[in-house]
């Protein structure tokens, strides 16, 4: 089932902002999100999809206006927005499947592969027939084409705009706010074009022993994953996230200070985590999700999974809402204060580095997909041409 290349809303806010700020900007390229399907298949996720696909279905008409606005260049609606993401992430996290490196030629075929990352994932989940396939190869392949042509450019410019940004000092909390209102935007934008939400009538192909093999992995790689974290103390998982970024950031030739390796520190301590809150609350949406997929004949069966799907997103805001936001303010502020905190040496190289990661994600937006996408909106979302087209790359590469 596509499914398993749906990842979802993290249970805290340092686990949705380090796992998915790569994933729906900078990381374009590559596989984001630490948890899917509620936190069952983390492991395909990572895998198969990148966070900027990452699965949000909305067949309703608001959804449909929300993609079109996407498409023409406005502004999107507050719900259903990748809350709580961190731009201090976007600018220390190079994207884990380039090992750290904005080099097209490691980081291109990365991302031309993300296609097959995912229908190696399918293919573990059953033995499917010709129709199945086509029809998983028809959403991904116009959901990869959608993302390469209509989200990198837009991606590349966003860290053309910040690297200008933090290379010398005055960067501002409205910056900040503005930056992350962006990313949020991009995120909501790749989830409502995430192939699952084009992925029904292979949905309702599946017959019974098939949905069981599919419940029994989520089932194990939940159990998997929640043991590792309760395997870890507060204090244990605080430093091991530290850890990770700090050897992200000094593959980039980005060495913290001891101020900010308090401040990072501080912020991941004063966080509300909200993991076993979101397993408790995922429990429940996974037990759901499978009793809809087993009622294939229900006339309504489009629009009750749809609308279940789309629950997935906001779990937390809904359930959690004080505290969700809470985290939200806590990263937004500090990813103002630890830009205000970068050396001048710090400054010329993560400016230096995302430049050229723009370079790189626009140049790979520019590639001839493989995929050839048709014209029929009702398999995935389609490019818009008039905000993607030639004038548009002869006004980047002049400005270049």
């Amino acid at each position: 089932m596509i499914l398993t290349s749906l990842p979802t809303r993290s249970g805290s806010v340092s686990d949705s902002v380090f796992g998915s700020v790569s994933g729906s900007v900078s990381s374009s390229v590559s596989s984001a999100l630490s948890d899917s399907i509620s936190d069952s298949i983390s492991g395909s996720v990572s895998r198969s999809v990148p966070g900027s696909l990452s699965g949000r279905v909305s067949r309703s008409r608001s959804a449909l206006a929300r993609r079109s606005a996407a498409r023409a260049g406005r502004p999107f609606g507050r719900s259903g927005r990748a809350r709580c993401r961190s731009v201090v992430v976007l600018l220390l996290l190079p994207l884990a499947l380039g090992a750290c490196t904005n080099s097209k030629l490691i980081i291109g075929p990365l991302y031309n592969r993300l296609d097959d990352q995912m229908r190696k994932e399918f293919e573990k989940l059953g033995d499917f027939d010709d129709r199945q396939t086509a029809l998983f190869e028809a959403a991904v392949g116009t959901g990869h084409v959608w993302h390469r042509q209509q989200e990198l450019p837009a991606y590349a410019d966003l860290l053309e705009e910040i690297g200008s940004a933090v290379a010398r000092p005055g960067t501002t909390p409205e910056d900040v706010v503005r930056w992350s209102e962006i990313i949020e935007q991009h995120a909501t934008a790749a989830r409502e074009c995430h192939p699952v939400n084009f992925s029904f009538e292979l949905m309702k192909s599946l017959d019974d022993d098939e949905i069981d093999f599919i419940e029994r992995r989520f089932a194990r790689e939940r159990i998997k994953n929640r043991k590792k974290y309760f395997d870890q103390t507060p204090e244990e998982r605080v430093e091991e996230r530290l850890k990770n970024i700090r050897k992200w950031a000094g593959r980039i030739g980005v060495d913290f200070t001891a101020e900010q390796n308090a401040m990072l520190r501080s912020a991941f301590r004063r966080q509300t985590s909200l993991r076993q809150e979101y397993y408790a609350l995922s429990d429940t949406w996974n037990e759901r999700l499978f009793e809809l997929a087993r009622e294939q004949d229900a006339p309504d069966y489009d629009t009750l999974m749809a609308a279940h799907l789309a629950e997935l997103w906001t779990l937390l805001e809904k359930g959690h809402p004080e505290e969700w936001e809470a985290n939200r303010r806590l990263w937004r502020s500090v990813g103002h204060r630890f830009i205000t905190s970068l050396t001048s040496e710090q400054r010329r190289t993560l400016s230096r580095w995302l430049a050229k990661m723009s370079d790189t994600v626009y140049a790979i937006s520019r590639d001839e997909p493989s995929f050839v996408v048709g014209d029929d909106p009702s398999v995935g979302c389609l490019v818009d041409s008039s905000a993607t087209g030639p004038a548009n790359a002869t006004a980047r590469e002049s400005a270049g």
